[in-house]
C-alpha cells in the first residue's frame, strides 16, 4: 500500500491539528497535504511518473516531506542526499539512480552544478530559495501554481519506494531499494513499540535523508497525527530550549546527540523542568554513563535500537513487552527475525561471536545497478549486516564490532579507503592509513596517518583543507599525524591494529 493512502486519512482526521512547529511557524495537516497534492501535479507535468527516480537534496525544512509524499504519492521512487556531499559525490549518486528529477536547496548548488551539468538523465533541476539560475523551476512556485492531485497511485508492497545511499566496505556508494512493504511494515513495528499517538510531539533534528530521520520521526509522526518539532540542525542550546518548553515528548538521536545535550545541561543555570515521555538511540553504542545520566536529568527512558539502511531502518529494539537490557541491541521487532552465524554460515552458539544477519519484512530488495553485491549482502533469504555481535540467553541481541574498518561518527558510517582515496590523490602523499579513534561526543572520529614523499613539507592543515573541498566534512580527518613508515602485518599490509595502539 502506498504510504500516502495512510498519511491522506491522518491529515483528513486531523485537518486543523499542528502537523509541524518550525522557526515561530504552525503547518496544520491540511496545508501539509494541499503541498503534497500541488508538489505531486507539479512533478507530474514535469514528466514525473510511476518508478521514475527523483532526488531529494533539501535540509530539514518542511519543503523536504512535502517533496518525499509528493513523490510516493505518483508511484516514483525518492531518492534522499547527503546535504553534506560534495559536487563528486552528488554527481556519482544521481548518475547511479538515473534520478530523473533534482529537488534540492539554492544553497548546495554552487558546489554541485558543475558536477551534475553532464548527467543524461537528469531532465528538470527544481530549487528552494531565492535568486535561482534561469536553467531551474523555483521549487515554492511550483508548489503554488500547480493545482492539487487527488489521485494516489496505487502501489504494491514489493514495489520501490526509496532508493537509500550507503557506502560498501570498498567505499563505494551503493543504493538499497526500499519498497513500500518495507517502509510501512518498519513503521508500523517501530510506532507500536514506541507506541506514538497523535498527542506525542516529536522533537526533530535529526536529518531527513538519513533513514532513521525519516521513519522514526517523518513517517511516525505524520502517520500518526502526532506534531513535529522541527528543526534545522543540531543546535544543543535551541534544542534544551524546546525540551524545557515541555512541548516535547519523543526525542530520537543519536548517541553524539545525547552527549552534547548532556553538555549543554551543565552549561546551563536551569536543569529542564519537563520531561521527555520517551528517548530512542540509534546509530551506534551509548555509553552506560551516558544513558544513565540523561536519564536522570531529563526524567525519561532511553530505548536502544539496531538500524542498517538496508533494514528501513530498524531491525531491533529494546521493547517493554521484552524488557530493556542497557548496552544491548534487544529484540527483533514484529515480523523480523534476527541470528548470529559463524565463519562455516551456522547459527552460533549463545554468547559466542558472529555475523548478524536479518531476515523479515524491512529488507531491502537488493542494491539498484549492483547484482554482485546484492547477491553477496542477500543469501537465503537472510541480509548479512557485516557486522559483528552476539545472543544472551534471553535472546537480546549485542553489537560486539564492525567488520572491515567502518567508523562510525555520530551515526553517520565513514569508510576508511574513501578517505584514503581521496588523501592518495594529494601530490605529496606517499602512504595513508585512515582509521577511527574513540572520540567522547562523536563515539569515533577520523585519523589519519600520513607519510610524505621526501622533500615535501605538506601541512596537517593543508592536507584538511585539500579534504574538505572533496569530500562531506564530517568524513574529513579530525586528526593528522605524520610517520616516518607505517607498521606492517608479517604478509606486508599496513597493520592498523597497531596504528590504534
Amino acid at each position: 500500500m502506498n504510504i500516502n493512502h495512510l498519511f491522506e486519512q491522518v491529515a483528513a482526521e486531523h485537518s486543523k491539528v499542528v502537523a509541524i512547529r518550525f522557526s515561530g511557524t504552525e503547518i496544520t495537516y491540511s496545508t501539509l497535504l494541499e503541498a503534497v497534492r500541488r508538489l505531486a501535479r507539479g512533478l507530474y507535468k514535469l514528466g514525473v511518473r510511476r518508478g521514475d527516480r527523483v532526488a531529494v537534496m533539501l535540509p530539514n525544512l518542511p519543503q523536504f516531506p512535502i517533496a518525499y509524499y509528493a513523490i510516493l504519492r505518483l508511484g516514483a521512487v525518492a531518492v534522499p542526499i547527503n546535504m553534506m556531499y560534495k559536487g563528486g559525490e552528488v554527481s556519482s549518486l544521481l548518475e547511479d539512480s538515473e534520478a530523473k528529477v533534482l529537488i534540492a536547496w539554492r544553497g548546495v548548488w554552487d558546489e554541485i552544478s558543475r558536477s551534475i551539468s553532464v548527467l543524461s538523465s537528469l531532465k528538470s533541476i527544481i530549487l528552494l530559495g531565492d535568486l535561482l539560475p534561469e536553467s531551474t523551476i523555483n521549487l515554492s512556485k511550483l508548489i503554488a501554481e500547480s493545482h492539487p492531485m487527488a489521485d494516489i497511485t496505487d502501489t504494491d508492497d514489493d514495489d520501490p519506494a526509496v532508493v537509500q545511499y550507503t557506502a560498501g566496505l570498498s567505499g563505494t556508494f551503493k543504493g538499497a531499494e526500499l519498497t513500500h512493504g518495507n517502509i510501512s511494515s518498519n513503521m508500523k513495528a517501530c510506532s507500536e513499540i514506541m507506541r506514538v499517538t497523535d498527542r506525542d510531539s516529536l522533537l526533530s533534528v535529526l536529518p531527513f535523508f538519513h533513514p532513521m530521520g525519516q521513519t522514526l520521526l517523518m513517517n511516525l509522526t505524520f502517520c500518526n497525527g502526532a506534531v513535529m518539532e522541527l528543526h534545522t540542525k543540531f543546535d544543543p542550546e535551541k534544542v534544551l530550549e524546546t525540551v524545557k518548553s515541555g512541548r516535547c515528548s519523543l526525542f530520537v538521536g543519536v548517541p553524539s546527540l545525547y552527549k552534547l545535550l548532556l553538555d549543554q545541561v551543565s552549561e546551563d543555570a536551569e536543569p529542564p523542568e519537563h520531561t521527555l515521555r520517551l528517548c530512542i538511540c540509534g546509530g551506534g553504542a551509548i555509553s552506560d554513563e551516558v544513558l544513565k545520566e540523561f536519564e536522570k536529568i531529563f526524567s525519561t527512558y532511553i530505548l536502544e535500537c539496531y538500524t542498517t539502511s538496508e533494514t528501513s531502518p530498524v531491525t531491533s529494539f529494546n521493547q517493554w513487552r521484552t524488557g530493556r537490557r542497557v548496552g544491548s541491541l534487544g529484540h527483533p521487532i514484529p515480523g523480523v527475525e534476527m541470528k548470529v552465524i559463524d565463519e562455516q554460515g551456522n547459527e552460533a552458539s549463545i554468547g559466542e561471536v558472529g555475523e548478524i544477519t536479518i531476515k523479515g519484512s524491512n529488507v531491502m530488495r537488493g542494491y539498484i545497478n549492483k547484482p554482485s553485491l546484492t547477491s553477496e549482502a542477500l543469501r537465503d533469504g537472510w541480509f548479512h549486516t557485516g557486522d559483528l555481535g552476539k545472543m544472551d540467553i534471553n535472546g537480546f541481541f549485542y553489537l560486539v564490532e564492525r567488520l572491515g574498518d567502518r567508523i562510525i561518527k555520530g551515526g553517520f558510517s565513514i569508510y576508511p579507503n574513501e578517505v584514503e582515496a581521496v588523501l592518495y590523490c594529494h601530490p605529496d602523499v606517499s602512504e595513508v592509513a585512515v582509521i577511527g579513534v574513540p572520540d567522547d561526543v562523536m563515539g569515533e572520529e577520523v585519523k589519519a596517518c600520513v607519510v610524505l614523499k621526501e622533500g615535501t613539507n605538506t601541512t596537517t592543515e593543508q592536507l584538511a583543507e585539500y579534504c574538505r573541498e572533496r569530500m562531506a566534512l564530517y568524513k574529513v580527518p579530525a586528526v593528522i599525524r605524520f610517520y616516518q613508515d607505517l607498521p606492517r602485518t608479517p604478509t606486508g599490509r599496513i597493520n592498523k591494529v597497531e596504528l590504534k595502539t
